[in-house]
């Protein structure tokens, strides 16, 4: 058993067009000391897993089913009360666009001691402060700059002030959704850099979503490929670069120039994601993929694990083995 063990997890939203599943079924692992990445098109469901994860939905968001294990601890029944003891002590999350997550009329050393006082018993206010410093330095950022407010930083500076802020109390996951959404490539290397630093240092795990797929395969130990609320394989960033085997991956890796190598034509994925509140029957995926079949329409595709992750598609079922070469060749 894994830190985290997420099995068959849903999530509702309900809407103007009716109830549907913004994440259906879906399931994986994080291990001690892993960083795994969460990847996919917008809208396929990779924040609203992060936020039931945190338990952050609010409505008309709700969790509809699955278990989310924690430590060997089932957490999707617990109170908020029960659950408070692992906000930010045990989990923690790096939002998207840090200036909405810092209140702009506080100034940021008051912003990092309020989360020290409130989760960390029996701190007092000048640990808390020497905590803040530590933390400032931890993401390389001066003591000076706890007294200035959020408008007065950077949009990196205030990145690595929201990250500062989940490592306050030295949680075992954190959970960082598009944590350099909108900064210069220049200042995201510097951040990404950092936080592997910072989980080699002190053994945390992550749980990274982002849409920057070659970043994700560049840090991450293990990826999950979500599509249409659905996860569709899960591998290593070795097994998924050398070969991806669903054709939803495949197309996401042609998506992206190579550095080195022959020129080749970037190609993308022709179509668009299915309507969630009619989804198709069988495969999702379907309607976009160069090898759908007849059974494709007509029943959904099961997940297989094995030696290389798991994939969940149709080419790799029971006498579909000639269908394996044929996707392979499709993803060189």
């Amino acid at each position: 058993m894994g830190l985290l063990d997420v099995s068959n997890l849903q999530v509702e939203y309900e809407s103007p067009r009716g109830m549907f599943k913004a994440v259906d079924g879906v399931s994986f692992s994080i291990e001690r000391g892993e960083m795994f990445g969460l990847a996919g098109e917008s809208g396929c469901g990779k924040s609203t897993t992060a936020y039931g994860i945190s338990r952050l939905l609010r409505p008309p968001a709700r969790l509809a089913g699955g278990s989310i294990v924690f430590d060997g601890k089932p957490l999707t029944s617990l109170t908020e009360a029960e659950f408070r003891p692992y906000r930010w002590s045990r989990i923690s999350v790096v939002l998207q666009s840090a200036m909405n997550n810092l209140n702009p009329v506080m100034r940021i050393g008051n912003q990092l001691t309020d989360v020290i006082l409130a989760h960390g018993a029996g701190v007092s206010v000048r640990d808390a402060l020497r905590r803040a410093e530590e933390l400032l330095a931890l993401v390389e950022m001066p003591k000076e700059k706890l007294a200035s407010y959020p408008h007065e930083l950077s949009g990196g500076m205030r990145q690595r002030v929201v990250i500062a802020m989940s490592l306050a109390l030295l949680p075992e996951l954190i959970i960082m959704d598009e944590p350099t959404t909108a900064l210069d490539v220049v200042t995201q290397k510097g951040i990404v850099s950092r936080i592997v630093e910072l989980k080699k240092e002190l053994g945390f795990s992550v749980l990274f979503i982002t849409h920057d797929l070659p970043l994700m395969l560049e840090i991450c130990d293990r990826i999950g490929i979500m599509y249409a609320g659905k996860m569709v394989e899960v591998g290593s960033a070795e097994q998924l670069l050398g070969g991806a085997r669903h054709p939803y991956t495949q197309g996401l890796l042609r998506s992206f120039p190579s550095l080195s190598g022959p020129k080749v034509r970037i190609e993308g994925i022709p179509g668009s994601p299915p309507n969630l509140v009619e989804p198709p029957a069988g495969c999702r995926f379907q309607s976009r993929c160069p090898h759908a079949t007849d059974v494709c329409s007509s029943l959904e595709p099961s997940a297989i694990n094995d030696d290389r992750g798991m994939v969940a598609c149709h080419l790799y079922g029971s006498g579909e083995g000639n269908h394996e070469a044929i996707a392979a060749s499709q993803s060189r």
